[in-house]
Parts: C-alpha cells; structure tokens; sequence
C-alpha cells in the first residue's frame, strides 16, 4: 500500500515550520510533505531572541539588533558590550508571514492550517495512520512537533513561565541602544523572578515579566507582577499595550515521551528543542531543521535534536539544581556570571559554541561552595531513584 505522503509533520509551530521551509527548498526524495496545524490563522504571539553568532538566513527579518545588554539585581548593575555577537529580535507575525509565502508556492509541501489531529498516530504497513479533523492521512514519516502533554508540576526541573506586552508609552522611558536581558528588581518569594524588556524605541519596548519555578505559571499568575514592573519602568505616563505573549517553557525535562516507532519522531519546544539551563530555542531548532532536513531529502530517516555535549548537560542540571533549591540566590548568581566573565564567552557558551575554556571561566566566576553543596545534596531525581 502507498501511503499518501512521504512525510507528514503535526503542528506548525517554530520547528515544524523551520523544517518544512528546508524541504521546500530542496525536497530531495522527500517530495510529499503536509504540515496540519490547529490554529486557524498566524498572529504576532511571540518573539524570538538569539546572538548572532554568524550570518543567518532570517536576516532579513529581524526586526532589531542591540550591542548592549543590562543585568541588574537590587544592589548591583553590569553593562556589557557585544558589538561582534549583537542580541537580535525576530518576531513570529514576520516569521509566519515568511514562511505561508514560501509553502503557498512550493510543489511539494503544503500547510493546512485549521486542522487537528484526532488521537495518537498509528503503525500500518509502510507506515503512519493519522486521523484528522480533516480525514485520514497516510504517511511513510510523521514528526510530531507538538508538545507531548501539558505543561505540569514534576515535569520539568524548572519552568521557564513569562508573560509579556508591547507597550506604547507617553513619553520616553526606555534606552533604545540596550537590553535589559534580567532585572531583578521585583523579587517574588520561592522563585527567580525578573523583568525583561526590549526597548523598540524610547517610548516602545516588549516588557516581559519572567519566573523560574518548579510550577508552570499563566498569565494570570504574572499580572500582578507584570503590572509591578511596568509601573517601576513607565511611572504614572499612560501606556497603550499593542500586542501579548506569553508562553512556558521547560528547563530541564524529567521525561523523554519518545517516539512510538521506527518512522516517528518528536520534536520541538518539549523535545530537545530548548536549552535547559536557558530556554533559548530557535537558532537550535534551525540547526535541527537543516540536519534532519538534509536525511530526509537523502531518503534517510528524520534525525532528532542533537543532544548537548555531556559536560554542558552536567553543568546544566547542577545549576537548575541550584537555582531550585536556592532561588533567593538566583539574582546574585546571574549578576556574577555576566560581571565576571567576558562577554564574548558567554555568549558563545549560551549560543551552544563554548569551548572548554568558555566553560572554564563561568565556573570560575561562580561561588564554588555554593555548587559543591549541591553536588552533595540529594536530588528529587536520586531521591526517585533510590
């Protein structure tokens, strides 16, 4: 039996979208691809921010750059310079808008959007049965870039849960030439918690109120704190708020769901996409896309994410480790990281390029005690092991 595609990719998200532009691109023996996606339509819900390590092929559709980032905590701010690596925001509305044009005019992979998977894929010969709310499709390949399970307690070491809005303020607040990456200023007991803004202009800026917790948390839950914040940056001056996001991401998954069999695959946000220690996502799912795209045009299988380097996943969990049991200390830990260690490293460490030495001198700018304590400190994970 001949199944209807050669690859089928559930959901049309950042990986799912980033994958389907390779083969677009160059299909090779990978000819019949369909992305379904339950959304109805795109909107501008998200922003993805990235060094820019070397040149890229959205490029084209940043929207701004900076050279200066900011790290503050209540009794000590560190500037720092990365003129050569700038801080680059691309916002999903252009990414999305990107890539509807380039499927709308490929021959071989096409996106639906509106459509929703109705249970779990299922093995057939040569192949994947999925049903659809838009009927059955047969694949030889499926990846499914959905999250696997909704976001929950014990799932994750950390969550990464932030809540965000694009603000029009009624005079100018905001230095447009930096970053500020964290602001501890708001502390929140039993988390690590900071602002985020990304100032478009003086008077613009995406503010993002952002926690580290053992719990996933919804807006809801950051109102209070965002609205914190926002009066801390913009003062008694009206603001217009001209879009949202918000989103929870994992640092540190607990549980591989894995795949159901030889043909099917995960991927994205909840599957290796996202550096633990970091939750930065999108140039590592371009990566992907360009490896797991050049095997499927080879008529080869779909490769996964690249697990990390084993010395970048021990130092990882040690530091989730500590920024769980010992959240106050959070801000402290950040402030020394980016005060006493060269910019250039750091970023080439976040970015998924620390060499050795890299990882040397974040070491060495962190308190040694500290992490050594937690080296002899049982886990959750020895604890549920034992």
């Amino acid at each position: 039996m001949q199944t209807d595609l050669d690859l089928l990719i559930l959901g049309g998200g950042c990986a799912g979208l980033s994958l389907a532009l390779r083969l677009a691109e160059a299909p090779g023996r990978c000819r019949r691809v369909a992305v379904i996606e339950a959304r109805p339509d795109y909107a501008n819900d998200r922003s993805w921010c990235f060094w820019r390590l070397g040149p890229h092929r959205f490029e084209p559709l940043v929207t701004q750059s900076w050279s200066r980032i900011a790290v503050r905590s209540a009794s000590r701010t560190v500037v720092a310079d990365c003129p050569q690596t700038p801080y680059q925001l691309l916002e999903a509305g252009a990414f999305y808008t990107h890539a509807r044009h380039v499927l709308a005019n490929s021959d071989t992979v096409r996106l639906s959007l509106g459509v929703s998977v109705i249970g779990s894929p299922v093995a057939v010969a040569h192949g994947w049965r999925v049903e659809t709310s838009a009927g059955a499709l047969t694949a030889a390949q499926v990846i499914d870039t959905r999250p696997p399970s909704v976001p929950r307690h014990g799932d994750s070491t950390l969550w990464q849960s932030f809540f965000g809005q694009e603000l029009v303020c009624e005079r100018p607040v905001f230095d447009a030439a930096c970053v500020e990456l964290m602001d501890f200023t708001d502390a929140v007991p039993g988390a690590v918690a900071f602002t985020y803004v990304l100032p478009l202009a003086p008077d613009r800026a995406l503010v993002e109120t952002t926690l580290f917790d053992p719990h996933p948390r919804g807006p809801s839950d950051l109102a209070q704190h965002h609205r914190r914040a926002v009066r801390r940056l913009c003062g008694d001056a009206p603001t217009r708020v001209v879009r949202s996001e918000a989103g929870m991401l994992p640092m540190g998954m607990a549980h591989d769901p894995g795949a159901l069999g030889r043909g099917h695959l995960r991927a994205g946000l909840m599957s290796g996409a996202a550096r633990p220690a970091t939750g930065y996502a999108f140039q590592r799912i371009q990566r992907w896309a360009d490896a797991c795209g050049e095997s499927l045009r080879h008529g080869d299988t779909p490769r996964g994410h690249q697990p990390d380097p084993l010395l970048t996943r021990i130092m990882d969990r040690l530091f989730l480790d500590v920024l769980r049991s010992q959240p106050e200390r959070g801000a402290e830990l950040f402030v020394r990281l980016f005060g006493g260690t060269d910019m250039r490293r750091i970023v080439r460490f976040l970015g998924d390029r620390g060499t050795l030495l890299d990882r040397a001198a974040i070491v060495a700018s962190l308190p040694a005690g500290l992490f050594l304590r937690q080296l002899l400190r049982p886990t959750r994970r020895d604890l549920a092991e034992a």
